[in-house]
């Protein structure tokens, strides 16, 4: 099977060496049986881990209704996913683009600055990561993602992340928006100094520029708080989804604070697919699975366990917030990626070549954070 998808899908991220047939809960597993403990959630996607049933209910039950109809009509389920999310981000008056991905919610986002605004500029952080499509590369902190690109980059500066005279520098009378990561996750989990990103908030507040939340892996639940804006005290213009978003079935949006929907006329977003049917269902299901178990308590004490309990000579820190965590090795991270992996635990790298990441689903329970420690202290 390896060797017959490597024929004919082209080949992106480095695999795992074995084929996945199935997942439930914090495990997945492979065609030969064996199971491995999910503490990466595939990119940060699996929050309410494998096959929700709620999720799994909500989208079955969607697709003997109706697949698929555009967003030119009015949708039940489409008008129920956007209110559970404008309730689940506490932002009274605001409204929400739905979208397929993280790339697009930020492509949105930042068309959406340029709009309210008539400003050409966008302001984003070395380190960041905002997807691979044009303009979020553009808005993109790290190198190796950008080097293929031409154009596209021209409207676009990068200042320090966690520097607040830098961005009081760059936010010109042509910075349209500010566009961040909360938490820098692909950089190696770094956290913005205190203070920060409320000290942004009033820059831009200042500068009339918008003020753009990257919460695409930060965001329900995985910070402690409901989204990182809460987590943070902080109130961005506009904050944009996905990964986690629909429980792994393709959907990404953005949140717009009021004073900037009165500003749009009808027709300055659109997408075929956004919104549509299947995608949420499942929204709407994973909003109100978090909010009916309160699942941010749950991301603070683990996060409180698994400080408590990693311990190794090898381990120099533990970087982050709820479970989004960096662990900062004395070697190379890949090294400890691997020892797991042969004990059937699966975590992610980063840019950072010695920190490891951890992205497990909020429903993680005390026993796997034991196995992880136990496998961790074995490391030599």
């Amino acid at each position: 099977m390896m060797s017959h998808e490597d024929r004919f899908v082209l080949p992106t991220y480095g695999r795992f060496p074995f084929v996945l047939k199935g997942g439930k809960g914090h495990f997945v597993f492979d065609e030969d049986g064996g199971r491995y403990l999910d503490l990466y959630g595939g990119h940060a996607v699996a929050l309410l881990g494998h096959c929700p049933k709620p999720v799994v209910d909500a989208v079955r039950g969607q697709a003997d209704t109706l697949l698929f109809y555009s967003n030119l009509v009015y949708s039940q389920v489409r008008s129920r996913a956007a209110e559970a999310l404008v309730r689940f981000c506490r932002r009274p008056g605001a409204q929400v683009f739905f979208c397929n991905s993280g790339t697009e919610a930020n492509e949105a986002a930042m068309r959406v600055a340029r709009l309210v605004t008539g400003r050409p500029k966008v302001v984003s952080t070395y380190g960041s990561f905002h997807g691979r499509t044009a303009g979020s590369l553009a808005a993109t902190g790290i190198a190796k993602y950008k080097h293929a690109m031409t154009g596209a980059a021209s409207d676009t500066v990068h200042v320090r992340f966690g520097d607040l005279k830098a961005a009081k520098a760059a936010l010109t009378k042509e910075a349209a928006a500010f566009i961040l990561e909360p938490v820098q996750s692909m950089s190696g989990v770094i956290m913005p100094p205190k203070g920060y990103l409320k000290g942004l908030e009033k820059l831009c507040r200042k500068a009339g520029a918008v003020l753009i939340f990257d919460e695409v892996q930060t965001g329900l639940g995985r910070l402690g708080a409901p989204t990182a804006a809460q987590a943070f005290h902080a109130a961005p213009g506009i904050q944009t989804f996905a990964k986690a978003l629909a429980s792994g079935v393709p959907c990404g949006a953005i949140v717009i604070a009021p004073e900037l929907v009165r500003k749009l006329e009808p027709g300055a977003l659109g997408s075929t697919f956004g919104g549509g049917p299947l995608a949420a269902a499942a929204v709407e299901a994973t909003v109100k699975t978090l909010l009916k178990g309160r699942l941010w308590t749950q991301a603070r004490r683990l996060e409180a366990l698994f400080r408590e309990r990693l311990k190794s000579p090898f381990l120099k820190e533990i970087r982050g917030k709820g479970l989004l965590l960096g662990l900062v090795l004395d070697r190379p991270a890949r090294e400890l990626r691997d020892h797991l992996l042969e004990r059937r635990i699966l975590t992610g790298l980063s840019e950072d070549p010695n920190v490891l990441r951890l992205l497990p689903p909020l429903t993680l329970g005390e026993a796997e954070v034991d196995e992880l420690a136990a496998a961790v202290k074995s490391f030599k």
